[in-house]
């Protein structure tokens, strides 16, 4: 996935989100949870002392309860509870069983909640609280201590995170599933905006159609009207050439016209001037006619035409003329392929290109097709007087010929270099194996062959 999408990036917001929550949330539920045990412990805790304090026997010395706590635990050495009985005045300290031959050590002057750590090192929490009790002797100040194990408040809460963490990471998937369904339904009309883009740069459409949210209303309109602006501006441009090229046609006839009258007179130089300038002219007018209607492209287009159907259509045409009838034509055509190169550009490129092979060839055309990794390889090939090997760069160059001893301007080459330009093709010039011009073009192929060749 892109690392620009912004369906990637909500949706890596939303698992920060998910996260950060659910571990805050975790943390939350583990204190309340810690906090809630710890309230209960202090309310038993609370309730130990208060029946101890009842159970204190007055004046004796060391202080003693009249009968034991009823529950086991404080019987049981290192039992888990535990109480301890301190005479404030005469410092004599009396314990419960379960604390074996150790003491707590409480601060002086305190009550309520502390901890520390108690027999056979066990993290105890503990509760003490100064009493008076009244006897013969007079009213008598104790300090009751009672405490319990921490370690199964502790397991507890160790176990409530265990399920709670189950539970939230469950709870974060069915988040994270929601939120990635949320942002495909949402950002769905954004993907028809997209395909409709396509629609019209692959030529299908010439403006963005369907049903999008009022949200995208404004920009859908925006497009559409650049759209419409650039479609007026290019038919205003390809009128503007047209009519310029009908403009020229009487002009350039009366000039040939006027070289027949001149040859008539006997200005055979005159006459073959005219004649040659006049032309010139046409097929420099011809020419920019024909790139008037190639089609720009983007790194977005996905043209598909067939490479072997527009050769095949050509050869068939071209057999047709007055000078391809007198050719042996041989087509080696490999495994068809889709070229990424609109069909009418496509027929532009290799009719220019097969039309020079004609005008040059002495009796035989050869065209061979291939595939290499993600591009078709066309070579052209014929048995003329072919050029130099220092002279293959110069072909194809606007207006440049290097041979005059046939009619033309050299502009059909020149064609053939802009279509590539604008398609992602390369071409070149070298001598083929029958002695003429062998023209090899590299076209990329569309994405659907290319993937099927890799």
């Amino acid at each position: 996935m892109n690392i620009r999408s912004l369906r990637l990036r909500l949706m890596a917001l939303a698992l920060v989100w998910v996260v950060v929550s659910l571990v805050g949330a975790a943390l939350i539920l583990q204190y309340l949870f810690t906090i809630n045990v710890e309230r209960s412990a202090r309310d038993n805790m609370g309730a130990a002392v208060a029946r101890l304090a009842a159970s204190i026997v007055p004046g004796a010395n060391p202080p003693a309860i009249a009968e034991p706590m009823p529950d086991p635990r404080y019987s049981t050495p290192f039992g888990g509870r535990y109480w301890q009985i301190e005479a404030v005045d005469t410092g004599a300290v009396t314990h419960s069983r379960s604390m074996w031959d150790q003491s707590i050590d409480v601060p002086a002057n305190y009550e309520g909640v502390f901890y520390q750590t108690g027999p056979d090192n066990r993290q105890l929490i503990l509760l003490t609280r100064q009493l008076r009790v009244e006897g013969a002797a007079g009213p008598q100040a104790f300090r009751v201590t009672v405490g319990e194990d921490y370690e199964p408040i502790h397991r507890a809460t160790q176990a409530f995170v265990q399920d709670a963490g189950q539970l939230l990471a469950l709870l974060g998937a069915a988040i994270l599933v929601a939120a990635y369904l949320l942002l495909r339904l949402g950002l769905g009309p954004v993907s028809r905006v997209r395909q409709a883009i396509e629609a019209v740069r692959h030529g299908d459409t010439s403006r963005l159609e369907g049903k999008f949210p009022s949200e995208l209303d404004s920009m859908v309109d925006e497009i559409n009207g650049l759209l419409q602006v650039r479609e007026v501006m290019r038919d205003r441009a390809r009128a503007r050439a047209a009519d310029l090229a009908h403009g020229l046609k009487t002009p350039l006839a009366a000039m040939h016209g006027i070289a027949d009258r001149l040859r008539e007179n006997g200005n055979e130089h005159d006459a073959d001037l005219l004649q040659d300038l006049s032309f010139e002219m046409s097929e420099r007018v011809d020419y920019q006619l024909r790139l008037s209607v190639l089609r720009p492209r983007t790194g977005s287009d996905n043209a598909s035409s067939s490479l072997n159907t527009a050769v095949l259509r050509t050869v068939a045409v071209l057999k047709k003329t007055s000078r391809g009838e007198d050719l042996h034509w041989v087509a080696q055509l490999g495994t068809d392929c889709a070229v990424d190169i609109h069909r009418q550009d496509l027929m532009e490129l290799v009719g220019v290109l097969m039309e020079n092979a004609t005008k040059w060839a002495s009796s035989r055309v050869v065209v061979q097709s291939r595939l290499e990794e993600d591009s078709a390889i066309l070579e052209i090939c014929d048995d003329g007087p072919g050029i130099p090997d220092d002279h293959s760069s110069q072909l194809g160059e606007r207006g440049h010929r290097l041979d005059e001893s046939l009619p033309g301007t050299g502009l059909g080459l020149s064609i053939a270099r802009e279509i590539l330009a604008l398609n992602g093709g390369t071409i070149a010039f070298g001598r083929a194996d029958l002695g003429g011009l062998m023209v090899s073009l590299r076209l990329p192929l569309s994405r659907l062959d290319r993937r099927e060749v890799g």
